[in-house]
């Protein structure tokens, strides 16, 4: 198992093809950049990218650009191009509207664009260009576990794996680009994958950024926020060289973890983190993943909501030979009906809990949290009601 989850973690610092990461997990789509459907001179000025972590499963995303146009005015072909799903639906969509996705918009200059949609055979490089090479919606398709597309004749499907294609859906449009500095704003929502022992997993590609004019991003921001509630999670940031993250907002902290390659982790309620970087041409890609129970043991030692979150029952789970603590069962079921009112802050005035909770590195308290329970979800609920057997 220790090794499965080794492996499991270096596929995902790698972002290696999904494919490989086998029945480990859930991934519903990643998250992309817009990117040029055609070769193009002109290039990426200024990019904030800001990710919400949301409490109902999802992610939402929303980018600014600043292009720069050196030549004439012109009309070019963008795209966003998403990844099917894989280990949880393999039904295709052959109009090309991802079952994953929603909310998507985009809007150039102050003016609203419409878009299409189309499933699209993806090329040697894995990328979509113009002309698009349609998949035929007359024929039936099936996608198997490595997310190809097969012909399915007459419910047969064929012996030779060599018959199967990448493909992509894509949402595109064309953007009329005025000589000289191009803004554009662009926004969606995506569901959020999952790994074992990790309740959400964003995975976001920032490489696409290469196929704009210069290969690079002049001047890159990223945000990532929690919202009206609080998330415990890791970045794994190496891709951004000397940049590291700041509380810009909110409650939060951040530290460089021993665990999974030394991520950033990062505990937010209702705040922020930010990045700023120039000259930033990503080389891999970015992944957000909720720290969850494979990211709580230190020292072959389990704590009790070392990790925590409103919508996952993954607060503990110890392997054999694995010693939990705390030990004493009586206090153990205290934590856990406390860390609902823990994970918003709560002033414990009872010593035992309150030096147990300050233990806990993502614990932040605040002394204006009034024990208000109108936001506890069902997981909180089942929290408070516990009973140790």
């Amino acid at each position: 198992m220790k090794a499965l989850r080794l492996f499991i973690l270096s596929v995902l610092c790698l972002m290696t093809a999904l494919p490989s990461m086998a029945n480990d997990g859930t991934y519903y789509t990643r998250g992309n950049q817009l990117v040029p459907l055609q070769e193009t001179d002109i290039s990426v000025k200024k990019e904030v990218l800001t990710i919400s972590l949301m409490d109902n499963g999802f992610a939402r995303v929303d980018v600014q650009y600043e292009f720069w146009n050196p030549g004439s005015a012109r009309r070019i072909t963008m795209g966003f191009e998403a990844d099917p799903p894989y280990n949880f639906d393999y039904k295709f969509y052959p109009d090309g509207v991802h079952p994953s996705i929603s909310l998507f918009t985009v809007e150039m200059n102050g003016r609203q664009l419409s878009y299409r949609n189309a499933a699209c055979v993806l090329e040697e490089n894995r990328n979509c260009k113009l002309p698009l090479r349609y998949i035929d919606t007359t024929k039936r398709y099936y996608v198997n576990d490595d997310n190809y597309l097969y012909e399915d004749k007459g419910n047969k499907k064929p012996t030779d794996n060599n018959t199967g294609f990448p493909f992509a859906y894509v949402y595109y449009f064309d953007a009329d680009f005025q000589p000289g500095l191009n803004r554009v704003h662009h926004t969606y929502v995506y569901r959020m994958s999952s790994v074992v022992g990790n309740p959400y997993l964003v995975d976001y590609k920032l490489t696409p950024a290469s196929r704009w004019a210069g290969g690079m991003i002049e001047d890159f921001t990223l945000t990532i926020r929690a919202d009206n509630t609080a998330k415990h999670f890791f970045v794994f940031d190496t891709l951004f060289g000397n940049a590291s993250f700041t509380v810009s907002e909110g409650m939060g902290k951040t530290r460089r973890s021993q665990h999974y390659g030394n991520p950033t982790e990062v505990s937010l309620r209702n705040g922020s983190i930010t990045l700023h970087c120039t000259q930033f041409s990503p080389k891999s890609e970015l992944a957000i993943m909720a720290v969850g129970y494979d990211g709580i043991y230190v020292d072959n030692t389990c704590f009790v909501g070392g990790s925590y979150d409103r919508i996952s029952r993954e607060y503990w789970g110890p392997y054999e030979n694995q010693r939990m603590v705390p030990a004493d069962k009586a206090f153990r079921q205290r934590v856990i009906r406390n860390l609902p009112f823990a994970n918003r802050g709560h002033v414990f005035k009872d010593k035992r809990l309150r030096e147990y909770f300050e233990g806990l590195w993502w614990y932040m308290p605040d002394p204006t949290y009034d024990d208000d329970t109108s936001d506890f979800t069902p997981v909180d609920w089942e929290f408070v009601n516990y009973k140790e057997d």
